[in-house]
């Protein structure tokens, strides 16, 4: 078998490939790896020890915030700040307003209709007398109640909702509704 000479644009490349390779295996061949890795083992040792303490430093510091946290944790047990206050109404008032934001226009006619009894508990608690919440409304006067009139609409729907079965209730009546019960139940401080 023959063999062709390189050659690139007309000139034969053979002996400058040979003298970069015999150039490169004197230097692989005369290379000093011993300082080379004497060298390498030097900076691995300079870096492990930094590391090393950078490692300590921050592993002291966690111990640290760790202990604080402790003592932290231990003083906030002393200062309890206060919760906000709930009634004993508060549970109840969130179950209507779960229904009121609803989709669905049963949920809302519920609300509607527990709100209205809500209160009516509440104005009962509070004294109002009178055997029907009308009867008791009709008895409240408007300096007692500030939302007086409000209450009344609501309490107006509240009866189309029960005598009319077909009554189509909208969602904006229902947080009318809602709201008036609500501003109400706040005037009473049954509800924070």
């Amino acid at each position: 078998m023959t063999q062709l000479p390189a050659t690139i644009s007309g000139t034969d490349v053979s002996p400058q490939l040979a003298q970069i390779f015999d150039t490169a295996l004197n230097f692989l061949s005369n290379f000093d790896y011993h300082g080379l890795i004497v060298d390498i083992k030097t900076v691995a040792i300079i870096l492990t020890v930094i590391f090393g303490t950078i490692f300590v430093i921050v592993i002291r510091k966690l111990w640290t915030l760790g202990t604080l946290k402790e003592e932290l944790v231990g003083i906030k047990g002393e200062f309890n700040l206060p919760v906000e206050a709930v009634t004993a109404y508060d549970n109840r008032w969130q179950e209507i307003r779960r229904h009121v934001d609803s989709f669905v226009e049963a949920e809302w006619k519920l609300a509607v209709i527990e709100a209205d009894k809500f209160v009516d508990d509440v104005l009962k608690t509070a004294g109002f007398v009178g055997e029907s919440m009308g009867e008791r409304l009709m008895l409240i006067k408007p300096d007692q109640i500030i939302n007086l009139q409000y209450l009344w609409d609501a309490h107006k729907l509240r009866n189309l909702l029960v005598h009319d079965a077909n009554f189509r209730l909208t969602h904006q009546q229902a947080l009318f509704a809602i709201n008036a019960f609500e501003s109400v139940l706040k005037e009473l401080a049954a509800l924070t």
